[in-house]
């Protein structure tokens, strides 16, 4: 017997057959006519499935909306995904390499943008950073997105504020443009991002082997220096093992991506003066710590800027973001990069979860926009902040604190970490110096 499910499959994908066009259609016009037939051949069998199998409701939008979404179908080729590389679609979802074919094609129109490739996958795919610089200034606005490859929709809010930045002739984008430097890195995980677009929509981590035969993939956002907790085989620990999402491998900065990711930030590091990691979900905006309880020593600082992104999003949306430490809002978590980035870089440093718990990590392409304009004023806002700051001397005499927490030394016994672990950590962060300094030259 058929059954209603394979209805669906099959007629969505005859119907993707029949309909490809250049340009990515969006999900509700696929959704709307796959179901209406589908609707069809259920009524013409009499609704065969409304008594047989309550799951699936033909005459509930909102339930085959919700059954269309979860079957896999929002990252079928061409339809919800762009993998054009000689067009990036800045409405829709757009796999590497239309992303890194724009990076490039931007750089060529503006002389003041360039591309660097900091560094190579696993999967020898190119890591990519955006440098735009039109007033050849000093301060840096270092922003990354899809560290985890399955938060599609953060890409195209990274991807979207190059695009205002450079092609909106606006008051804000001026403003910005003329006092700061910007560094973005759309994909951190280029290989887990395609992978997710090709084999596996849920997809997390990177793609490189493990110690464990079978199970791929670091998550490179637990795989960074501060409140680092390795994976030690054997010792029972099969939920943040090698096959599960959250492995966080053996040592820190053992991932080509982390690795690459921790010199571009240390190369930058006296300039970078605002860093943003984006992610999904949520509606949060957070900063360190997220591997303690701690707060930051510039706590006073960080709530100004979260008292003013709140604002925005009020402003914008009507909507009361949560803000505060990762391991208060979220959770804890060890060896993540907002950590890093606010101990190692730059005193102002945010994760941002973008997104409403009810689209998770699979938000429709008609809500792009909405994420994107209300980032993007968050954005404005907080940089509006900054450069006043930077103007009046606050943010100089702010950072000339000392904004870490803790010491080296007092890390060791806090974390009650063995000698030898402690040891590796500070050997990076020497070798992390020794290596800029060794190409200083080239710079």
């Amino acid at each position: 017997m058929i059954t209603p499910r394979a209805l669906l499959r099959s007629f969505i994908f005859l119907f993707l057959l029949s309909s490809v066009r250049l340009e990515p259609k969006s999900m509700e016009e696929t959704f709307k006519v796959a179901t209406a037939k589908y609707r069809d051949q259920m009524h013409n069998k009499k609704k065969r499935s409304a008594k047989s199998d309550t799951k699936y409701k033909v005459d509930d939008d909102q339930h085959l909306w919700d059954l269309f979404t979860t079957e896999g179908f929002t990252w079928i080729d061409d339809v919800f995904t762009n993998k054009n590389p000689s067009y990036y679609n800045y409405t829709g979802y757009n796999s590497f390499e239309p992303i890194r074919s724009e990076l490039y094609r931007l750089a060529d129109k503006y002389e003041y943008v360039s591309v660097e490739v900091y560094g190579k996958t696993h999967e020898k795919r190119e890591l990519l950073a955006l440098h735009i610089n039109k007033e050849e200034k000093d301060e840096v606005v270092f922003l990354n997105s899809l560290i985890h490859a399955r938060e599609w929709v953060v890409g195209c809010v990274t991807m979207n504020i190059i695009h205002r930045l450079l092609e909106y002739d606006t008051e804000d984008a001026k403003l910005l443009l003329n006092n700061f430097h910007f560094i973005i890195i759309p994909v951190v995980n280029p290989d887990g991002y395609e992978y997710t677009h090709t084999k596996n929509r849920m997809w997390r981590k990177n793609r490189e082997p493990t110690l464990e035969p079978g199970c791929f993939g670091v998550d490179i956002n637990r795989n960074f220096m501060y409140g680092y907790q390795p994976f030690v085989s054997g010792n029972g620990d099969n939920e943040h093992g090698p096959c599960s999402e959250t492995f966080a491998g053996t040592k820190a900065l053992t991932t080509k991506e982390s690795n690459a990711l921790n010199l571009m930030l240390f190369k930058n590091r006296h300039n970078i003066r605002y860093y943003i990691d984006y992610h999904t979900y949520g509606n949060v905006w957070t900063n360190a710590y997220g591997a303690h309880a701690w707060l930051p020593k510039n706590e006073e600082q960080l709530a100004r800027y979260r008292k003013n992104v709140q604002k925005s999003f009020m402003d914008s949306l009507g909507v009361q973001w949560k803000a505060g430490g990762v391991h208060d809002v979220i959770y804890e978590c060890h060896g993540i990069l907002v950590d890093h980035a606010h101990y190692y870089i730059t005193p102002i440093a945010f994760t941002v979860e973008v997104g409403t718990s009810h689209d998770e990590f699979t938000a429709p392409d008609t809500r792009i926009d909405t994420y994107v304009i209300s980032q993007w004023l968050a954005l404005v806002s907080q940089l509006k902040l900054l450069h006043s700051e930077i103007q009046s001397g606050q943010y100089m005499k702010d950072r000339t604190k000392n904004w870490r927490r803790t010491s080296m030394k007092k890390r060791t016994v806090l974390y009650k970490r063995e000698e030898k672990e402690e040891s590796y950590i500070q050997s990076l962060y020497k070798r992390t110096l020794a290596l800029l300094d060794s190409n200083a030259g080239e710079r």
